[in-house]
């Protein structure tokens, strides 16, 4: 089925490319005119006015070459992703170029593409994006519409509190594991702990819970689940809690989409008051920042080694280009009684965040 047969006759994806010193750029831009459901927006090449040319041409899709120096703006690429109407961006880079790719994705880019790269790659990534915009501007036009002589109590919701750090093997899902069940335990209040590291989540194995059903099995049946089929299929462990594991194979990941978990988690908030813990993985990808955009918490898990507490800086400098709210960040120093040439009050001084310890 084709985009314009999904969302209408007669509009046309409407692409912006901003490339690189390479020929790729003029590249995608003939493939794009080439298209029966695309349009060419335009190409800019003068960088500095990337952003009036996307306020202008409201494109659907912005196709920005790393190599065009638009990391090297400060902020420019989460202005371009973040915009009104808003656009999707695709960052095009060299397999050399990874670390920008997270750097990018970070920002605010809902995919990439890694050069070389064949025709129909880069077909298939624009139209996803394509479909985000979208499912992104229905839902910004879907205002509902009480009536003013009955109003509507607002329903108790769970908090989401995602549990993450840019370094692997920090703690991140003991302490997600513990939180959810002190959480319980502390306030009476219901808890649910969500493994969102998709391809490599444990949560079953820390709380030795038996096979049964996955966050990859309740996706697909999300729309036809009312809130007490959702809540009967939690499983339940022995601490109070209930769980939502990581799905049991690596190839039932590739076919997540972070809107899926998003509503998710959306839904399990609804189910009502409480907490929704999420074990979240150390990538950046769109999954993880999803989380982020929804959680009312964000719990940022370190320890006293350079090489974490230098990933974890850089992390929090994009939190704060990305203008997150600060007050929802709590950071977490783990390991921090074990043998360590660092003192905390450096670490604070250095991170310019205050450490639970």
């Amino acid at each position: 089925m084709s985009s314009q047969s999904r969302s209408g006759p007669t509009e046309k994806i409407k692409i912006l490319v901003i490339p690189g010193m390479d020929p790729v750029g003029d590249w995608i831009a003939d493939v794009a005119r080439s298209q029966q459901d695309m349009a060419l927006a335009g190409t800019v090449r003068d960088l500095p006015s990337a952003l009036e040319s996307v306020e202008k041409l409201a494109p659907h899709v912005v196709l920005v070459d790393i190599g065009s120096g638009v990391l090297q703006q400060a902020g420019l690429l989460s202005r371009l992703a973040g915009g009104k109407p808003g656009a999707a961006v695709i960052v095009v880079a060299m397999m050399g170029e990874v670390d920008m790719v997270r750097q990018a994705m970070l920002y605010g880019a809902q995919g990439f593409l890694l050069k070389p790269f064949s025709e129909a790659e880069l077909l298939s990534s624009i139209r996803q994006a394509y479909e985000l915009v979208v499912r992104r501007r229905a839902q910004l036009a879907e205002v509902p519409h009480l009536p003013a002589a009955a109003p509507v109590e607002p329903t108790a919701r769970a908090e989401v509190v995602a549990v993450f750090s840019p370094k692997g093997g920090v703690g991140c899902t003991t302490i997600a594991v513990n939180l959810a069940v002190a959480l319980k335990a502390a306030t009476g209040k219901p808890a649910i702990l969500v493994d969102a590291d998709l391809r490599f989540g444990d949560v079953d194995a820390a709380l030795n819970i038996t096979p049964a059903p996955s966050i990859a099995t309740l996706l697909p049946d999300m729309d036809e689940m009312d809130n007490e089929l959702l809540d009967r299929s939690l499983v339940s462990h022995s601490s109070g809690i209930r769980v939502v594991v990581a799905p049991p194979h690596l190839d039932m990941a590739d076919v997540i989409r972070p809107e899926q978990v998003r509503k998710l988690l959306i839904r399990l908030s609804e189910l009502g008051e409480g907490y929704v813990v999420v074990d979240s993985w150390s990538s950046l990808d769109d999954v993880t920042l999803s989380i982020m955009d929804l959680c009312q918490h964000l719990v940022v898990v370190t320890t006293p080694q350079v090489t974490a507490l230098r990933d974890v800086h850089r992390f929090l400098e994009a939190l704060n280009l990305l203008d997150y709210e600060r007050g929802k960040t709590v950071l977490v120093l783990n390991n921090c009684y074990h043998r360590s040439d660092i003192n905390l009050s450096d670490v604070e001084r250095a991170l310019g965040f205050p450490l639970l310890k």
